[in-house]
């Protein structure tokens, strides 16, 4: 027997071990939770020896295996106990059984931040429709497209071309693109 037997077993079984999950989860009111537990039960599963798994696979009584067996006491442990690997893990947020949250006034605040990343992207297409615009030479092309959307060093440049040149080159293009911007930003 290997792993892959141990792992096809559980993917044979979840379903059925997802069921014993949610209705546990179900009983202590934390229905939604059911995959949360049975995934942290497997994470903690997967971790043991193999020999163990293996041994807990080949293990059979009364038509299901000491794995099954195993993962349904893990289940109900995580599900149950306030000191189980899953409760301490993930503490709940206690809530207020008497508030309706229905009848409640929820100011509706705005949001004033600045949209800093949208700023950025717009600018990043406004450079990237001008410098498209421009009749450059493919080299030109190259080496802006290089340096500034790439974001590469010219130190990684591939080609004849010395550093003084690549940065004479990108200077000049960089400045096609601002006088087209008419300054409305400098990056």
């Amino acid at each position: 027997m290997s792993s892959t037997a141990v792992n096809n077993y559980i993917a044979k079984r979840y379903d059925r071990w997802l069921d014993y999950a949610s209705y546990h989860c179900g009983l202590v009111g934390i229905s939604d939770e059911a995959h949360d537990v049975l995934n942290e039960v497997l994470c903690s599963l997967l971790q043991k020896s193999d020999r163990l798994l293996e041994k807990l696979l080949s293990t059979k009584k009364n038509g299901y295996t000491e794995l099954d067996f195993f993962v349904l006491r893990m289940i109900k442990l995580n599900v149950t106990s306030p000191t189980s690997p899953y409760q301490s893990k993930y503490k709940r947020i206690p809530a207020d059984d008497n508030a309706d949250y229905l009848r409640m006034d929820i100011e509706d605040v705005p949001d004033n931040e600045i949209d800093t990343p949208g700023i950025t992207l717009e600018r990043m297409h406004q450079v990237r429709e001008v410098f498209e615009s421009l009749d450059l030479s493919p080299l030109a092309k190259r080496v802006f497209e290089f340096h500034f959307f790439q974001d590469n060093n010219f130190s990684e440049w591939v080609g004849p071309e010395s550093q003084k040149q690549l940065y004479e080159i990108y200077n000049g293009v960089q400045s096609l693109i601002k006088q087209k911007l008419s300054g409305e930003f400098i990056f």
